[in-house]
């Protein structure tokens, strides 16, 4: 009794031991085929959150495909790519992640989207700052074992900034557009003003909330002072870049060149 046990167990390892080669020799192994070259529509970018659902730079790469070997596996899995950003060239360890949706050689990366990869890897906002960005592609989960060049880039980035209510708070008139056309202000987390820069026309404006006469702000000067609730309409003489800001919590305004 005792030889057959020890047969038979001999036996079962020996068949656990074939099966076992065999799963070793149908070992799927991947493989691309050719590294991707990543270039970039713009070597720098000065960011702000007003521009942030505009396009900052568009980023191009030559597709990846994948060869499988083993027996196992019939057809390549689909490619999943992503954009990771850094602050050198070799430091993508923990990178700041943009994702990439499909399987398309093209992503145009918002504002917003590349400042969320700035603010990640804790990058000073206001200042002009060099990073690199890679391609990684991959199959399935993996989008890190193959990557491309690293692109570099100067990036200024801003501080998210979220107003006290959802409020929108423009000007209207036609040193701005018209009377019918309502530009928004953006609010400006350090000074707690509403503010706008951009070039005015020599015309007439007021401040106006959710583009509704119904709460809406004059002045007596064009160079600023108190808010008046329905006051008279602000005068601009001289057309140029002006920046305005609208100060809810004073009842105040300035226009400065």
């Amino acid at each position: 009794m005792k030889n057959w046990l020890t047969q038979a167990a001999v036996g079962l390892f020996a068949v656990a031991a074939l099966a076992s080669c065999s799963k070793d020799e149908n070992k799927v192994t991947v493989a691309p085929s050719a590294t991707s070259t990543l270039t970039a529509s713009a070597n720098s970018a000065v960011l702000t959150q007003a521009n942030a659902a505009q396009t900052a730079i568009t980023f191009n790469w030559t597709p990846v495909t994948f060869a499988l070997s083993g027996t196992d596996y019939k057809k390549a899995p689909a490619v999943t790519y992503e954009l990771q950003v850094a602050k050198s060239a070799d430091g993508f360890g923990y990178p700041g992640i943009i994702s990439v949706t499909g399987t398309g050689t093209s992503k145009a990366v918002t504002v917003q989207d590349l400042n969320t990869a700035l603010t990640f890897l804790n990058v000073t906002p206001g200042v002009a700052t060099p990073v690199f960005v890679r391609l990684a592609a991959g199959v399935g989960t993996d989008r890190h074992s193959f990557v491309s060049n690293a692109v570099p880039l100067t990036v200024t980035g801003y501080k998210v900034c979220l107003p006290p209510n959802s409020d929108v708070w423009s000007i209207i008139g036609p040193a701005g557009v018209d009377w019918n056309t309502d530009v928004p202000l953006v609010y400006n987390c350090d000074t707690k003003t509403y503010d706008l820069t951009r070039n005015l026309n020599a015309g007439e404006f007021k401040f106006r909330k959710n583009s509704d006469w119904g709460v809406n702000y004059g002045g007596n000067s064009p160079t600023g002072g108190a808010l008046v609730a329905n006051g008279s309409n602000i005068a601009v003489a001289t057309p140029g870049l002006y920046t305005i800001k609208f100060n809810l919590a004073t009842l105040t305004y300035t226009v400065t060149r």
